[in-house]
């Protein structure tokens, strides 16, 4: 699935070029907005029960207005990003382990923007580049082990021990209405670099996903 959403934000880079030549007036729009993200693992990370992280992201951006189409304004939207994403995993006894991880991201989207009388609406698609700065393996009261992991000790997710990947990238797909100054926003951060986290994977198959919903003020 991850192929065809690659080639789905290839495929809306390239469109641009249908539109029409008309400039727009070039006023970069700056943004700041944060919110609720829910994080999991893509791909066979544990054979425990995923329920998913739950996590924050803020976020800083400009929007960059490139062409003025019939039906669409086209604008490309990068941004700086602090988000956590991680998993949370269900044991049968009903003890839970925690991967807590933090990233700071840079997201660079391709948008279209229609206008209307009341509101500014927006769907793009993008790619990201992020890098861990931090976060731990942790488990609940009574959850000393998970897959060879000491939680008590509470490992760091990016160290020697659990050596998860630090870099991360892959494709993000956004939508956002815009209500004068009012930003409201959702985001999809589709992983395509393997989490490759040691014992906790043992397939080395899975990637972070993220859904970030958020609030935020354009100026």
């Amino acid at each position: 699935m991850r192929r065809y959403l690659a080639i789905l934000a290839c495929l809306m880079f390239c469109c641009h070029s249908r539109a029409q030549n008309d400039s727009l007036s070039y006023r970069l729009t700056p943004f700041v907005k944060g919110g609720l993200t829910i994080g999991f693992f893509e791909g066979k990370a544990s054979n425990s029960s995923s329920v998913g992280h739950t996590g924050f992201h803020l976020e800083a951006g400009i929007q960059v207005p490139i062409r003025r189409g019939r039906v669409f304004n086209w604008c490309l939207i990068p941004s700086l990003r602090f988000i956590t994403k991680g998993d949370t995993w269900e044991l049968d006894d009903g003890e839970r382990a925690f991967a807590n991880m933090q990233y700071i991201e840079v997201p660079i989207d391709y948008a279209a923007q229609i206008s209307t009388r009341k509101c500014k609406i927006w769907f793009g698609a993008g790619l990201y580049m992020g890098y861990g700065i931090g976060g731990r393996l942790y488990g609940s009261d009574n959850l000393y082990i998970y897959h060879g992991y000491r939680l008590k000790e509470e490992p760091a997710i990016f160290g020697s021990e659990v050596r998860a990947n630090r870099w991360d990238s892959g494709l993000n797909l956004m939508g956002a209405v815009q209500l004068r100054h009012l930003y409201l926003s959702f985001d999809l951060d589709i992983g395509l670099t393997k989490v490759a986290s040691g014992r906790l994977d043992g397939n080395n198959d899975s990637s972070a996903v993220a859904i970030s919903m958020s609030i935020g003020y354009t100026f």
